[in-house]
């Protein structure tokens, strides 16, 4: 049985006002050597729409905003975490960002032109030993300047305003989830 936490705020800010975050694994039983499902909600909790981007080439390594740093506990020690990716990530697309309604829900490791990309540590991970596992997931939308969004190649200049006040529309923080779970053999 896994057990859901969802976000806690460890950055304050925007984001902890207008989102949560929360992962569930699939219902058990799992197994040693097989991967766990996880799945990933990022939610609008406030009262007016906010925009979000999902997971991008780059955020899971924190290469670009917005950040989702993954990794898997296991005995209070990571076991799993992202790994180097090619920095030269491609550009920011207006296509990347989601309005999301008061309510409304979306699944940043599903979604279409490039925004969405799963999260690989959680997807490769295979647990090595029977045991209660943590997964956790840090958001953050943080930035300190616009431009660490943006893709290293490919970045259309005419695109740039545009981009930029979607970026300031994003709500700012660090959201952390956690969902434990326990594998067998």
């Amino acid at each position: 049985m896994s057990q859901s936490t969802p976000s806690n705020n460890e950055g304050g800010g925007r984001a902890a006002a207008a989102l949560q975050l929360v992962l569930r694994a699939a219902a058990g039983p799992h197994f040693v050597g097989e991967p766990v499902p996880i799945e990933v909600e990022l939610r609008n909790v406030s009262d007016t729409d906010v925009w979000v981007v999902g997971v991008l080439d780059g955020s899971e390594a924190g290469i670009r905003f917005p950040h989702y740093g993954s990794s898997v506990l296991y005995s209070g020690q990571a076991v799993a975490e992202p790994w180097a990716e090619d920095p030269l990530v491609g550009p920011l697309l207006r296509s990347h960002f989601r309005r999301l309604s008061p309510g409304e829900g979306f699944d940043p490791t599903a979604g279409e032109g490039g925004a969405g990309l799963p999260l690989t540590v959680f997807t490769q991970f295979r647990p090595a030993a029977e045991g209660r596992y943590q997964y956790r997931l840090t958001f953050s939308s943080d930035s300190t300047r616009p431009e660490q969004w943006f893709g290293r190649f490919g970045q259309r200049d005419d695109e740039r305003g545009a981009l930029l006040d979607l970026i300031s529309r994003v709500p700012r923080g660090v959201l952390t989830a956690t969902t434990d779970v326990t594998v067998r053999a």
